[in-house]
C-alpha cells in the first residue's frame, strides 16, 4: 500500500506527514503560529508561568481531540491520510502522533520564550515565525519542490 493511501490511525512514521493534505499541514502550521504570538506577548521575565503556559497550550490542544475521540465507534471509518480533512478527522491518529505533537509544540514554545527573553526585539520574533512557518510547513513546501522538479512526491518515502 502506498503510504498516502494508509489509513490515519496506522500513521506510523514521521514520513507519513508528507501525505498530509496541504491544509492539514496549514492549519497545524497556523496553530503553532499563533501560538508563538501569543506567547510572545508574556512578559518573558517570568519563567515560572511557562510550565503552566505550556500546559494550557497544550490542554487547549488536546481536549478537543479527546472530546472528540468519544464519538469513536467501530463503525468509525478512517479516511487516508491524503485525503483527511484537519476539522472532521483530527482526533483520529493513533497516540503516538499527539506526543509528537505536542513535544513539537512545546519546544516552539520554549523557544520563543528563550528568544523573548534573550533578545525582544520585532526582528527576533519575525524571524522566529518565518523558521516555524519553514520548518512545520516543510512537508508541504518540500513536496511541492520536488514535483516541480520531476523528483518522488514523498521525500522520505525511501526511509
Amino acid at each position: 500500500m502506498h503510504p498516502a493511501e494508509k489509513p490515519i490511525n496506522e500513521m506510523n512514521r514521521l514520513a507519513d506527514l508528507f501525505h498530509f493534505p496541504a491544509l492539514v499541514n496549514a492549519g497545524a502550521t497556523l496553530n503553532v503560529l499563533i501560538t508563538i504570538l501569543l506567547t510572545w506577548r508574556i512578559e518573558p521575565n517570568h519563567p515560572a508561568l511557562a510550565g503552566p503556559w505550556i500546559a494550557l497550550v497544550l490542554a487547549c490542544n488536546l481536549v478537543p481531540v479527546q472530546l472528540l475521540r468519544l464519538t469513536i465507534t467501530p463503525a468509525t471509518r478512517y479516511p487516508p491520510l491524503a485525503r483527511m480533512n484537519f476539522f472532521r478527522d483530527q482526533h483520529k491518529f493513533s497516540d503516538w502522533v499527539y506526543v509528537a505533537a505536542s513535544a513539537n509544540m512545546a519546544f516552539w514554545i520554549l523557544l520563543t520564550w528563550t528568544v523573548s527573553a534573550l533578545h525582544r526585539a520585532q526582528s527576533a520574533l519575525d524571524l522566529l515565525l518565518a523558521a516555524a512557518f519553514l520548518v512545520t510547513f516543510s512537508p508541504v513546501l518540500l513536496r511541492g519542490i520536488l514535483n516541480a522538479s520531476g523528483g518522488s512526491s514523498t521525500p522520505l518515502s525511501r526511509a
